[in-house]
């Protein structure tokens, strides 16, 4: 009878478990807002990428820490390959270091310059990233031959 009675309680506390197996999944956030005013401007062989800080969507409970530009850089002598991945560098890290009023940013125009070499394909994109790791989707692509 007491075998019975264990087995019982074992059945009853140890096989409904928790619910659906599997491996933890974080939370979902909301997502960051991204870049989509991205412009450049050449003067001699000095390129200068401009954008404004996009505006913070209420639900998004962390604050902004800064900017990553990407370049993809391709010779012009070399011929385009239409399927092929284009494999950007981090080339800056801009941090933001600005007064952020509450509740949303102010639109604050941001700027990377530098120098481009004649004879090749450009293109950038920025990552606007947060405090706690999270980043946006890619801004849009600018993109010229130099």
């Amino acid at each position: 009878m007491k075998s019975l009675i264990f087995i019982l309680l074992a059945v009853v506390f140890v096989l409904p478990g928790c619910g659906k197996k599997g491996p933890p999944v974080p939370p979902r956030q909301k997502a960051i807002p991204a870049v989509n005013d991205l412009t450049y401007g050449i003067d001699g062989t000095t390129l200068t990428l401009t954008w404004t800080v996009p505006p913070k969507k209420e639900k998004v409970k962390t604050d902004p820490d800064g900017f990553m530009v990407y370049r993809y850089k391709r010779p012009l002598s070399d011929s385009a390959c239409k399927n092929c991945p284009k494999l950007f560098e981090r080339v800056s890290d801009i941090p933001l270091n600005m007064q952020i009023d509450k509740p949303g940013y102010k639109h604050k125009n941001m700027e990377y310059r530098e120098e481009i070499e004649k004879g090749f394909l450009y293109t950038y994109k920025v990552i606007f990233y947060t405090k706690n790791g999270g980043s946006s989707t890619d801004s849009n692509y600018v993109e010229f031959s130099f």
